[in-house]
């Protein structure tokens, strides 16, 4: 497996279907045209987001059993300026591989149980260097991250806490956060952090808990002296994260608030433009933030009747 330096016009050329489609509709003035990122799976998907942006490090995560991992590396990519893209566990997407043609570090999230021995082997054979940074469980694996984010950068400012198993909803509305800032974001049980974990915490100023008291106690909550940031759903704890780490964006991504590995590879992309991601449904456009907004960007797949909500709540 050779990978050589590729640009998205040889991507073509070897005959990639690309389907990024820009539609411009008849909005109101509030909004003057929408465009879409989506491919035909999750991978050509997370491949098109990366194609936006500038990079010689890629991040590698498996996300079809779990986004625990993809959580985790957010921080590490807005620390190492890598976008995230997706694998399975025993082989390479093509279109994942023919995205790293553009890269020369590899960081692998998770153990091989998540990305498999080959895939780092075929990585080092093609002249990668691959760092694979993984661990008995999601929580030992976000602790790994954080200590590589604090390695990397030599101090940690903030480090959101989540709920390893009910929270990623929660986790995805911070994850560009912590890709903007990179930041860790540290896996946690509702009443238990590890000690690994707390450690880290310690060094952060400033800790905040992601979610309502199901997924993070206050008990553990006053023991990490964090702030809370969660509402009655992952809707409103979405609106409370954007208000509270951004000014009146009038710029936004959306994602479908139930498909979140589109939130998750959009991360890093959010981080790189400075736009945040709102999360939306069929039902919910979360038009306390879509409101007066002047431009809008779906990525992945947002079903029409929720994009045709979103822009009448912008407007």
């Amino acid at each position: 497996m050779k990978f050589k330096k590729i640009c998205l016009k040889t991507v073509a050329a070897m005959g990639l279907a690309l389907t990024m489609a820009f539609s411009q509709l008849p909005l109101s003035e509030a909004v003057s045209s929408i465009d879409y990122i989506k491919g035909k799976d999750r991978y050509l998907t997370a491949g098109l987001i990366a194609g936006r942006q500038s990079y010689s490090t890629a991040i590698l995560v498996n996300s079809s059993n779990s986004l625990a991992d993809g959580l985790s590396a957010s921080g590490l990519a807005g620390v190492v300026k890598a976008p995230i893209l997706l694998t399975k566990r025993d082989s390479l997407p093509r279109e994942t591989e023919l995205r790293l043609g553009a890269t020369n570090k590899v960081y692998i999230i998770g153990s091989t149980g998540s990305v498999g021995q080959k895939i780092e082997d075929d990585l080092k054979r093609g002249g990668m260097n691959v760092i694979r940074i993984g661990g008995k469980d999601r929580y030992e694996t976000s602790n790994n991250v954080a200590n590589e984010i604090l390695r990397v950068k030599g101090a940690i400012g903030k480090a959101f806490i989540a709920n390893g198993k009910i929270g990623e909803a929660d986790a995805m509305s911070i994850s560009s956060v912590a890709a903007r800032d990179g930041e860790p974001i540290i896996l946690v049980s509702q009443n238990n952090i590890s000690f690994d974990g707390r450690r880290i915490v310690s060094e952060a100023k400033k800790v905040y808990a992601i979610g309502g008291k199901s997924a993070i106690s206050d008990d553990l909550m006053n023991q990490t002296s964090a702030e809370r940031l969660g509402g009655k759903d992952r809707f409103q704890t979405n609106e409370f994260i954007i208000k509270y780490f951004y000014s009146n964006p009038k710029s936004l991504f959306i994602t479908d608030g139930y498909k979140l590995v589109d939130a998750l590879t959009g991360g890093p992309l959010s981080a790189y433009e400075g736009r945040p991601i709102v999360l939306v449904s069929d039902r919910n456009p979360n038009k306390n933030i879509v409101k007066g907004a002047t431009k809008i960007t779906a990525i992945g797949g947002v079903s029409e009747r929720a994009k045709n909500n979103v822009i009448k709540a912008s407007n």
